[in-house]
């Protein structure tokens, strides 16, 4: 099991001092000219800014396969990948307010805030369904407004006033309508002409002061309205049926006889339903509650809606919004603020608290089925369902729980969270700090057993961090410690590494560990999350289909159902994204590292993850921050010098 941005074991940042191996030759060499720096992205592009254009490279054969000449020296703080899209942003030299869309592989421009006549993006939504970007932003004289461009040839389809100055949410709602949300609205629109089909507020009494509610959905780039806030839901669980939240604020001052001045800050949270066909309110009337706007999720058994500032959490009937927890359907508290949940048949996990996790479990009714909720250190992360019992992550502490009685299977948790948590295919592992043990966890339930008596012991003062499982046992990794357990808990190797000095010559590192990472966690798990909601980020696997992974499932769950059918700009994204997944689901051969190598030299050398051993190295010269790019898929590095790009295949 992994998770977002955690130091993979694959790339430990650590130095090797000493041993011998064989520079490795460039595989090619590219003539882009003098390189003032370059990236990878997260799907194997690779961009190149030079001083006459912003230029891609072919990976395979380092050809020049594009050039843009209008982001020529364009700064490399101007740049970032687009979450949840194919696309990188740029901003144009000594223009920060700009901004240009870029589809890497092909160099397609998809968007040009000079060619739509918006700057200064404050919002933009990918939607594939329907090859569509909808940004927010500024026009020239400062109004705020809001474009619809098509993703293929970055042409505007239409515009809209500053009426759409808020969108809260957008998504498509089939390949001819999106819907979106400003503050007080819901709309549907014609996804190729910005025709309005239909416009609805969740609260029907906003629908009597339309004008007012219109007047503050304007110039919302521009202004701050305090206390308001809104989101948007759809679900497969409730086809045809959207859900809108809105959240007011009120403010009452008072002065006692003293003069002293106090102010009371009430909430109010609406949430209704829309049909999305005709945007028809769904329910009688809207659900009024007397709190923050917090995390909602969608379960197969209805609309969770938990509150934003105490400990409220409603079930809501997906066709009548109903309660369905509670007596008289008017909610159940939990320990704390809701954090997220975990349907288990008919029973639902729920997550909650702040800094530190509190786990309980109901029932269809919301009826806590354990005596008392189950109390872990850091926030949870990860649920692995194993029989009658669930395994539960934080980023500090691993628990095994009796789904039965909400019982600890284990005297105390283990120690090191989530990250030191690996599954291969019928089994789980566990390694705790603590002790400096490595664990076994059956996949049926029942107690941890510690594998070995003989703790494993980090130089430098270090814990691990992370473990990976690997075909010759199970990696496991700090900052500058790696080792190859086996899978009885012997030591097959340790190796303490020094770091190197500068922290600068370690970001293609940690970036590549983290890309890695994240198409990882999105392979070997799922997660229940709302669209365009204040929503969990707990990942969940089963142990009983942990081998049968649904790789198109998880490039939907990353960017969205409709990008598995996506075509144009974003078509060679998703099939090398589709790879990445089916990648991140082996493990590695090489391990990539870094070291000095003498008078101010540095060298990247790669290990065989199996025994350690160096098996090739690459010199990067003097400079304090080289400019190299790592592919943690391909063991493809990618090295600035002189008047190109080098490329080095492992």
């Amino acid at each position: 099991m992994t998770h977002p941005l955690r130091p993979s074991a694959l790339l430990a940042l650590v130095a090797l001092t000493t041993g011998a191996s064989a520079q490795l030759s460039p595989a090619w060499t590219a003539a882009t000219g003098p390189v003032q720096w370059m990236r990878t992205t997260s799907a194997g592009a690779l961009v190149v800014a030079t001083a006459d254009a912003l230029k891609g490279v072919d990976p395979a054969t380092g050809t020049v396969a594009w050039s843009l000449k209008e982001l020529a020296n364009a700064p490399v703080d101007g740049y970032r990948e687009v979450e949840r899209s194919p696309f990188i942003a740029l901003a144009p030299q000594g223009r920060p307010d700009a901004l240009f869309m870029v589809e890497p592989f092909s160099g397609t421009t998809v968007f040009s805030s000079d060619a739509a006549g918006i700057s200064n993006v404050t919002g933009s939504w990918f939607l594939y369904a329907n090859n569509a970007i909808v940004v927010v932003g500024q026009k020239a004289d400062k109004t705020a407004a809001m474009a619809c461009v098509d993703m293929n040839t970055g042409a505007v389809r239409w515009t809209k006033d500053d009426s759409f100055s808020r969108v809260t949410a957008c998504n498509s709602a089939d390949p001819d309508a999106i819907l979106l949300s400003t503050l007080f609205f819901a709309y549907k629109l014609d996804a190729r002409t910005g025709a309005e089909l239909w416009k609805k507020s969740p609260d029907p009494a906003f629908e009597k002061m339309s004008g007012l509610a219109a007047m503050l959905d304007k110039g919302g780039a521009n202004i701050n309205v305090p206390g308001i806030t809104g989101l948007f839901v759809t679900t497969p669980h409730a086809p045809g049926l959207g859900f809108m939240g809105m959240q007011t604020e009120q403010r009452k001052e008072s002065t006692d006889s003293q003069g002293k001045k106090t102010v009371t800050v009430t909430y109010k949270t609406f949430v209704n339903a829309f049909r999305l066909d005709d945007g028809g309110y769904a329910w009688s009337a809207p659900l009024q509650m007397q709190q923050k706007l917090g995390t909602i999720v969608p379960l197969k058994q209805g609309l969770l809606v938990g509150a934003g500032d105490n400990r409220s959490v409603d079930l809501l009937d997906y066709a009548t919004g109903a309660g369905k927890w509670g007596k008289n359907g008017k909610g159940i508290n939990v320990k704390g603020v809701l954090a997220g949940a975990v349907e288990l048949g008919d029973r639902t996990l729920l997550t909650s608290g702040g800094d530190d996790g509190v786990v309980s479990l109901v029932d269809a009714a919301g009826t806590e089925l354990w005596k008392k909720p189950v109390k872990l250190d850091g926030v949870v992360r990860s649920v692995r369902l194993l029989g009658g019992d669930v395994l539960v992550a934080t980023a500090e502490e691993v628990d095994i729980i009796d789904l039965a009685s909400g019982l600890s299977r284990l005297p105390d948790p283990l120690k090191g969270g989530a990250d030191l948590v690996a599954v291969d295919a019928s089994t789980t592992y566990v390694f705790n700090t603590k002790d400096g043990l490595l664990y076994t966890v059956p996949e049926n339930g029942g107690a941890a057993r510690a594998l070995g008596t003989t703790p494993v012991v980090f130089e430098g003062k270090e814990k691990p961090t992370a473990l990976e499982s690997a075909p010759d046992g199970l990696v496991l990794s700090s900052d500058q410690n790696l080792a190859l357990l086996g899978t009885d808990g012997s030591l097959k190797y340790r190796k303490y590494l020094p770091a190197p000095r500068e922290s600068g010559l370690v970001r293609a590192l940690k970036y590549a560990s983290a890309v890695r990472a994240i198409y990882a966690a999105a392979a070997y798990s799922y997660t229940s999350a709302a669209f365009g909601a204040a929503s969990q980020s707990i990942q969940v696997t089963d142990a009983g289909s942990a081998a049968a992974r649904d790789i198109t499932g998880a490039v939907s769950q990353v960017y969205g159902e409709g990008a598995v059918a996506a075509t144009g700009a974003a078509a060679r994204f998703f099939q090398e994204a589709n790879a990445r997944f089916k990648a991140s689901t082996t493990t590695a051969e090489i391990h990539f590292l870094m070291t000095e190598a003498g008078k101010g030299e540095h060298v990247l050398k790669a290990l065989r993850r199996s025994d350690g051993h160096e098996v090739g190295s690459i010199p990067l010269g003097t400079e304090k921050a080289p400019r190299y790019e790592v592919d943690a898929f391909t063991n493809t590095v990618y090295l600035a010098e002189g008047e190109g790009v080098k490329g080095f295949k492992l």
